[in-house]
């Protein structure tokens, strides 16, 4: 059985996906036809039965390679903060990482102090303030470490992806 890296697994699996979905489309296509009475259909030359072949067989190779990733995902490891982790894990802390930097940012673009609005009239008006309860210059720059933290955990996964291999035959899905 040939072998493949992870990185191309990546791309296989999105091809096998990309086939599904047309092959899926042309058995629609070619399930009907309209005609008039007394008319005899025109059969596409590829049939339904033999388009569904070809739509399960995808479908058991997506399975196999969608396996075949988690198990890779699951088994290797990178080293991260003093410690080892598995892919799957640090896919999970990226993503994590990536969520938490939207938030950070948000609380780091805030002022210290904004008016907010006044309430009422005239000798009886009050100017509202929004005063932020932490420091938002520490927040801004939590966000900037943890979007440097989060490159570096993507770039080790990047690398370990194209050192991981498994045994895949993917040349019907890539030339």
């Amino acid at each position: 059985m040939s072998q493949i890296t992870m990185a191309e697994a990546l791309a296989v699996r999105a091809a096998i996906h990309r086939l599904m979905s047309q092959l899926a489309s042309e058995r629609l296509n070619n399930s009907s036809t309209i005609i008039e009475k007394g008319e005899t259909a025109e059969y596409p030359a590829r049939s339904v039965d033999v388009i569904t072949e070809e739509i399960e067989a995808a479908a058991a190779d997506f399975r196999k390679l969608d396996l075949l990733m988690a198990l890779s995902n699951t088994t290797k490891t990178i080293s991260w903060n003093g410690s080892d982790i598995t892919i799957m894990e640090a896919i999970e802390l990226a993503k994590h990482i990536r969520g938490d930097i939207g938030q950070l940012a948000h609380l780091g673009s805030r002022k210290k102090l904004e008016r907010q609005s006044s309430r009422g009239s005239g000798d009886n008006a009050t100017t509202l303030f929004n005063v932020a309860l932490y420091d938002p210059e520490a927040y801004q720059a939590a966000a900037r470490k943890k979007e440097r933290e989060v490159t570096k955990l993507s770039s080790l996964i990047e690398h370990a992806n194209h050192n991981a291999m498994i045994s895949f035959d993917a040349s019907k899905y890539m030339g």
